[in-house]
């Protein structure tokens, strides 16, 4: 259920049509029929969840605040017409947002953009504030002798820091990189077992639309990065267990080191999948699935300055319509 408890209707309806469930009853029906063994069980030790806060660099913080209006506008529109096409464009729009606020230049080839001076002054300014902190931090933990999986949402942010930490021996895994053998190091396979076996090769970006389940990293990497996230929840927890499951001794640290702009989507984001892994967790009964115990990094003085779905439930607009529409 990564979106609501409306989630399991269609998985109730399946099993059991001839009882007829709506979202006010259908965990009531639902626990007697399902087992599900959780990490607290497993003894599973909890993870080190980390928010590194930064602020936006100056004139990408103005050009913000005119793409966060015409965000704010196209969702009270999505919310009153409520059509399939009105809520995919706002859905494009709001990836456009959160790929602005995780690295400017995603958005610099896109001809329609309405403030082409703006951005080119914004593009003057260099790599946005969230991209240097996880250039810097992957370095620093490569240099401690740690191996490091960063995620971002977004194909062109995957490529790219692969690139920039190539002397860490960086490779990536996305939607577009296909399965194969694990000796073609183009594969995602041979991508995998490098990280596994290969000493030079220290760090590993991912897409968690592509890379979330099916992994098992959790042996030779304790440190994930999120350069972003979307509003979908099930990436995210997914995401998390590559590198937090079974088989770990119970003294080995876990850190998720989640990197955000303040004053942006990214806490609307915070929030909305905090609520829907809190109704995971009473629905399922499962504590260890809450995701709210997190340690708050402040900016220090050095952090000075394609078609992606994200998750938009009518919750999630609401939500960013409520955060969009505050005056700074």
């Amino acid at each position: 259920m990564p979106q609501s408890v409306e989630d399991l209707l269609p998985q109730f309806a399946f099993l059991f049509p001839e009882i007829p469930v709506v979202a006010d009853n259908v965990v009531e029906f639902f626990r007697p029929v399902y087992v599900r063994t959780n990490k607290k069980e497993l003894g599973l030790p909890e993870p080190e969840r980390i928010i590194k806060k930064l602020p936006l660099a100056p004139v990408q913080n103005e050009l913000y605040k005119l793409m966060k209006h015409e965000v704010a506008r196209e969702a009270a529109t999505a919310l009153s017409i409520r059509s399939k096409q009105a809520f995919r464009s706002l859905g494009r729009s709001v990836a456009r947002l959160l790929q602005f606020v995780s690295n400017p230049s995603l958005l610099a080839r896109n001809i329609e953009f309405a403030h082409p001076d703006l951005m080119r002054a914004v593009l003057a300014e260099g790599d946005g504030p969230k991209i240097r902190y996880v250039l810097r931090r992957a370095r620093e933990l490569a240099n401690e002798g740690q191996k490091v999986l960063i995620w971002s949402s977004f194909v062109q942010n995957v490529e790219y820091l692969a690139l920039r930490l190539a002397d860490l021996g960086a490779v990536y895994i996305h939607g577009g990189v296909d399965a194969g053998d694990e000796d073609d190091d183009e594969t995602r396979e041979g991508k995998i077992k490098a990280f596994h076996d290969n000493e030079q090769t220290m760090v590993l970006v991912a897409n968690p639309a592509a890379a979330s389940e099916g992994i098992s990293l959790h042996t030779i990497c304790h440190h994930a990065i999120y350069l972003d996230r979307t509003f979908n929840a099930a990436h995210y927890l997914q995401s998390e267990d590559r590198i937090h499951r079974l088989g770990l001794p119970p003294d080995q640290k876990t850190t998720i080191e989640i990197v955000e702009c303040t004053g942006t989507v990214d806490e609307t984001v915070r929030e909305r999948l905090h609520q829907k892994v809190d109704a995971m967790a009473v629905a399922l009964e499962d504590s260890s699935l809450r995701i709210d115990q997190l340690i708050s990094l402040e900016p220090t003085a050095e952090d000075d300055p394609e078609d992606y779905t994200v998750g938009l439930k009518q919750e999630d607009i609401e939500a960013l319509l409520r955060d969009l529409s505050i005056d700074d």
